[in-house]
């Protein structure tokens, strides 16, 4: 997402605020789906929000204070590693 935004012309502060907003969206969506099913482990899900919650704050603060080069950077490199390692274990 992250990728496809900033391809669109934002800036990478501004691509991530709005992949935050978005996953915020879906995951909205999806709580509201599973909210209904009997499946759902409660305690479990309630940790993963949590922790979600505290991850996404954090990104936050730290998308402030990165470097806006360095930070693509290492993203094409994470993005590109993990399509290699997909295709070699493929």
């Amino acid at each position: 997402m992250m990728a496809s935004l900033t391809m669109a012309g934002l800036a990478v502060r501004n691509a991530g605020a709005s992949k935050n907003i978005l996953a915020g969206v879906m995951n909205a969506s999806a709580v509201a789906v599973f909210a209904l099913s009997s499946d759902v482990h409660w305690i479990q899900a309630a940790v993963t929000a949590i922790g979600a919650s505290f991850g996404g704050w954090a990104g936050a603060l730290m998308l402030k204070s990165v470097n806006e080069r360095l930070l693509r950077v290492v993203v094409v490199a994470i993005g590109v590693l993990l399509t290699i390692g997909l295709f070699w274990k493929g």
